[in-house]
């Protein structure tokens, strides 16, 4: 038992940049990680407004919440300020858009006494769903560092149940329901403080606070790619500017040469 518990928290150095590189890299702010956000708000808002498990779950499923909130665990045990503002920024801007969306879904299709049991059971924050959320956090981050057991990621996606939450806040603004935004709102909080607690715990035990160099250099390799890419579409968008222009010209010359 000894010599299979020796070896839980092992990895190599090779394979601890390999996950930080694909965390980094799936938590990165971009067009498609937003959409699929903006889907799961959908989903899940219009489960909780029918009041169905089911539909709740499938927008759990597909929502990638999740990577900037590990993102953000992983910056605090590296202690990288640039980590940890970088998953900052995403969770603000991921929160916005949920509840945003949540906002829109709920003034479309959602009656003004849509107040069901799910919504209902998401503004009752207790010790149970903290150490629940607590729980997934040391899951989902223990299997994201051994790629082998990546397979259960969905699974545990459903265990933390952020974008539920959050749906709910914005349905309670929807409604204008103080009892529902407050409670809602807190259980979402103690979920991300959960779920953090839970990884920070994880990744410092397989010993990743030694990466700090190797996160803040991939960050800033991917803001640059990212600068460049910015420069390179306004570029673009100058040069076929430029070209409208001059085909409109042609066109006003020649307009003015038929007429003579």
């Amino acid at each position: 038992m000894k010599n299979i518990f020796s070896h839980v928290f092992v990895t190599s150095f090779l394979d601890q940049k390999k996950t930080l590189q694909e965390l980094l890299e799936e938590s990165r702010d971009r067009a498609d990680f937003y959409i699929l956000l903006m889907l799961a708000t959908f989903i899940a808002t219009l489960g909780l407004l029918s009041n169905n498990v089911a539909v709740i779950i499938g927008g759990m499923l597909i929502a990638p919440i999740l990577f900037p909130i590990l993102g953000l665990a992983m910056g605090i045990v590296t202690s990288s300020g640039l980590a940890i503002g970088r998953s900052f920024k995403i969770l603000i801007r991921s929160v916005g858009l949920v509840l945003g969306f949540s906002i829109i879904t709920a003034f479309l299709f959602g009656a003004p006494t849509d107040v069901g049991e799910q919504i209902l059971l998401r503004i009752e924050p207790d010790l149970n769903l903290f150490l629940i959320a607590f729980a997934a956090g040391l899951a989902v981050s223990y299997s994201w560092v051994k790629q082998n057991l990546s397979a259960a990621l969905p699974g545990i996606a459903v265990a933390v149940a952020l974008v539920p939450p959050l749906a709910t806040v914005g349905i309670g603004l929807a409604l204008w329901d103080r009892l529902i935004i407050a409670g809602a709102l807190n259980l979402f909080l103690v979920n991300i403080i959960a779920t953090v607690l839970g990884s920070v715990i994880i990744f410092s035990l397989f010993g990743f606070s030694r990466l700090q160099k190797e996160e803040e250099q991939k960050i800033i390799e991917e803001e640059f790619e990212s600068h460049i890419h910015k420069e390179a579409v306004d570029e673009a968008v100058k040069e076929l500017a430029k070209e409208g222009s001059l085909a409109s010209m042609r066109d006003l010359v020649n307009d003015k040469k038929d007429n003579v």
